[in-house]
Formats: structure tokens, C-alpha cells, sequence
């Protein structure tokens, strides 16, 4: 009975130093969750807000020279070419140099006008910047987005830093789910039931819509 009260009194005490480790851990590191701004962040929110004043403030649409300025804030937020290559998956290797820039600039329209477009239908006033989690050269931003009807929607934004010190997404998570892996889904889809060509056919009849009605 002595050496069973002996053990338990052993393990308590054992118990308690491991709590005190984690403790002095985490005073000494921090959550990684705890992070609630840094440059990632700054940046992200600095490159939304012109995009915001350029297209969030009225329900017509913006004139062409607005349409620059967001898609010049979009090409600095954007890693493009990461993210077109994500798309197009195991595809990307097996096509020539042209179809791969062919693809990403296709891609490129595509997503732009996607997420311009819902842009457009968020309050810029109720956008709110959650935190971040950065480990090393890549970092998770997190937002909420409020739409014009009130729904409440959480986008992530996934970002890497590039040689140029700068902090570039390369994919976005809508309510937890990635919008690159999404589009890889559909365009493995789409080569599978006919082919590569017919992939850029179709992206290329997308861009010929949007263009069509911007002029």
C-alpha cells in the first residue's frame, strides 16, 4: 500500500513538471496562433484596400482605368505562375514552355475576374484581418469576409515569400476549402473526358466573353 502511495505520489509529482515545462514553453515561445499582424498582413491588406476603393465602393462597374490599378494590386499579390502550375497539376510537366505560359495566362484571367467578383459583393467596411500564422517563409492570413446580404464568409490566404522579400498568395481557402485545388480538379477533369487543347479552347472562349464585354 506504501509503495502504490510511493507511485502515485511519484507520478503527480512527475505530472506537475511536465506542466511547468509546458508552461515555461509557452510563455517562452508563444501559440503560434497568437500572432495577430505582421508584414504578411500588412501587405495583403494594403494590396485588398486599393482593389476595395477601386471596385467595392459602387455596384457599377469600374471604368477601365480602375480595372488597371486592381489588376496591377492583383499581379503584386498573386504569385501567378505558382499558382497556375498548382492548377494544372501533373499536367504542368508534360506540356512545352508556350503551352505552360499559355495556360498561365489564360488561368490568370479566369481567376482574377473570379475573385474580382467577389470582391464586388463584400462590404469593404466590414472586412476584417483575424491573424496570421507565419512559419518560416510561409504564412496563413486569415480574414472574414461580410457580404452585401450579411453572410459572413472566412477566406485564408495563403502566402509564401518570394526571393524579393515580398509575400505573394499562391492559393485561397474559402469556408476551408482551396480554390487552386478546386480549378485542378475541374481542368483534370476536362483533359481527361478531351483533351489539353480543349482546356485552353474553353479558357480562351471565357476570355473572349469578358472581353467582348469590356469593350
Amino acid at each position: 500500500m506504501a509503495m502504490a502511495t510511493r507511485s502515485r505520489g511519484k507520478g503527480a509529482r512527475a505530472r506537475t513538471g511536465v506542466l511547468a515545462i509546458v508552461a515555461v514553453s509557452v510563455l517562452l515561445l508563444g501559440e503560434p496562433r497568437a500572432a495577430m499582424a505582421g508584414e504578411p498582413t500588412d501587405q495583403i491588406r494594403a494590396q485588398i484596400a486599393v482593389m476595395y476603393g477601386a471596385v467595392g465602393a459602387s455596384a457599377s462597374a469600374p471604368s477601365p482605368s480602375s480595372m488597371g490599378s486592381v489588376r496591377k494590386a492583383a499581379d503584386q499579390m498573386f504569385d501567378w505562375r505558382a499558382m497556375a502550375r498548382e492548377a494544372l497539376g501533373d499536367h504542368w510537366a508534360k506540356r512545352s514552355a508556350e503551352e505552360q505560359n499559355e495556360f498561365a495566362r489564360l488561368f490568370v484571367n479566369l481567376f482574377e475576374d473570379a475573385y474580382l467578383s467577389k470582391i464586388r459583393l463584400a462590404e469593404a467596411d466590414k472586412f476584417e484581418y483575424l491573424g496570421e500564422t507565419a512559419v518560416g517563409n510561409e504564412a496563413v492570413v486569415r480574414t472574414r469576409v461580410v457580404t452585401r446580404n450579411g453572410s459572413a464568409i472566412p477566406v485564408n490566404y495563403l502566402t509564401r515569400r518570394d526571393e524579393a522579400g515580398r509575400w505573394r498568395v499562391y492559393d485561397l481557402h474559402v469556408e476551408r476549402i482551396s480554390l487552386v485545388r478546386n480549378y485542378r480538379s475541374q481542368f483534370a477533369s476536362i483533359i481527361r473526358r478531351t483533351s489539353f487543347e480543349q482546356l485552353l479552347a474553353r479558357l480562351k472562349a471565357v476570355e473572349d466573353k469578358r472581353s467582348s464585354v469590356e469593350g
